[in-house]
């Protein structure tokens, strides 16, 4: 026991770049969009890190793009404010240290910080539910938020963590069986956490990533095979999501919210045996498509539960109309940071009482300009033009789309989960090596340490 227990120790000791990772998203997760204090203390920790690096492997076509990025995002708050203090950078600037400290890591790296950022978004959704469950039956229902504080950047947040769940599955070793069997007991957690978000931006950018699923998955199968694997996401999909909605349901429609209990009892047994479930769809594939197809049900049940979901939508609508009003301001470095929310409360229009425009790369446009919103399209179109599997194209179509309707581009802890379960060892990345890597963390070490002093004085 005490030899296994100082292996395990000393290969934690290895992976220490993928454990500082971890922790970094473990982190994030707590602080929504930002808290500058922290994140620059997160930052310098990683950098320091990453100056210790002999070599870095990274994709040119995202690191060059997000480096302009930052750069257009402070010019922008300098010009507005006077200082590159007041604006995205001091939080996005995380982003690409995650970024380039991932890229140090090995395979084996990669492998063990993918699985342990889902287990982290199943630990995150399992907290979700028990919290659900135990406001209901004290309290009244309510839309689960979890410790993120928000229930539409969680929904999102588990999306990825699905997607990311079954590259995980697809990708395991032949002989870790046991490690299978736990991340397939993760499954029906992450969905059914979902479920009580009722996020309707993540149901579409969920069902957009499995459309695209299934268009590479016919790459490399016939129909006939790839409507089978389709039908048996679907049908888990559907499993999964329907024990969350009966749950919510329980809470908020019955005068016995004590039945969440009973039903959380039953996701638990769902998760024990979900490998058995797993099982069944494959050997039967007429039930499995009548499972899929229940789906339908649970999306209009999601729909008669939270009604105001369409006028949520058309309000995004009227959003992106007033934030394309401001697009043309200022195309080169935009209207400044923080800026559409305070013109927008004087501009006439409907006042939407949100620091983000729900389109993520409309609001770039408008607050950084034109070029900072290229940066993000090159990144984008690079990842559909590189290699990776229909799992991971899938996730990253989740991502954008649901970008498209919302704004969790500014949720750290969201884009930090997509780059560590998207990152792979490329054959076309750059290798960065001696001064340049001392050079890349160390300037941006510097950044860091200038926006924690500007936070504490």
């Amino acid at each position: 026991m005490i030899d296994n227990t100082g292996h395990k120790a000393g290969s934690l000791l290895e992976y220490y770049k993928a454990v500082l990772l971890l922790l970094a998203l473990f982190m994030l997760t707590f602080i929504g969009v930002g808290n500058i204090t922290f994140v620059a203390l997160i930052g310098l920790i990683l950098c320091i890190a990453g100056i210790g690096q002999k070599i870095i492997r990274i994709d040119v076509w995202i690191v060059a793009p997000l480096l302009m990025y930052n750069g257009i995002s402070m010019v922008s708050s300098y010009v507005t404010y006077g200082n590159i203090y007041d604006g995205f950078a001091p939080m996005q600037m995380i982003l690409l240290t995650i970024y380039l400290l991932a890229g140090s890591l090995g395979s084996g790296e990669i492998r063990w910080l993918k699985r342990a950022s889902v287990v982290w978004a199943a630990i995150v959704s399992t907290v979700g539910i028990c919290e659900f469950v135990y406001l209901a039956i004290v309290q009244s229902a309510s839309r689960m938020e979890s410790i993120m504080g928000n229930p539409n950047a969680l929904g999102i947040f588990l999306v990825i963590g699905w997607f990311a769940l079954m590259d995980c599955n697809e990708e395991q070793p032949i002989g870790k069986y046991r490690n299978k069997l736990f991340l397939q007991s993760l499954e029906p957690i992450l969905l059914s956490g979902l479920a009580l978000t009722l996020s309707m931006g993540s149901f579409v950018a969920m069902a957009a990533g499995v459309v695209v699923m299934a268009l590479y998955e016919k790459r490399r199968a016939s129909w006939q095979k790839t409507l089978a694997y389709i039908g048996r996401v679907l049908a888990k999909a559907s499993y999964g999501m329907g024990i969350g909605i009966l749950m919510y349901i329980a809470a908020d429609k019955t005068d016995a919210p004590w039945l969440c209990l009973v039903l959380l009892i039953y996701l638990v047994a769902a998760a024990l045996y979900w490998h058995r479930f797993e099982d069944f769809l494959t050997a039967y594939k007429g039930m499995a498509n009548i499972i899929a197809a229940s789906g339908l049900v649970v999306a209009v049940m999601a729909v008669l539960i939270r009604p105001s979901a369409i006028s949520t939508f058309a309000e995004r609508i009227e959003m992106i109309r007033n934030g394309l009003g401001y697009i043309t301001k200022n195309p080169l470095l935009g209207i400044g940071p923080y800026q559409w929310r305070v013109l927008n409360l004087f501009d006439g229009d409907k006042y939407f009482n949100t620091w983000h425009i729900h389109n993520a790369l409309i609001h770039v446009g408008v607050e950084l300009g034109l070029v900072a919103m290229a940066m993000l399209v090159i990144i984008v179109i690079r990842f559909y033009r590189k290699k990776s599997s229909a799992v991971q194209k899938s996730e990253f179509t989740a991502f954008f789309v649901h970008n498209l309707i919302d704004a969790s581009f500014f949720y750290l802890s969201i884009v930090s989960l997509v780059i560590m379960t998207e990152k792979d060892t490329e054959n076309s990345a750059t290798a960065i090596s001696g001064i340049a890597t001392k050079l890349f963390f160390g300037g941006i070490a510097v950044l860091f340490a200038y926006f924690l002093y500007c936070s504490l004085i």
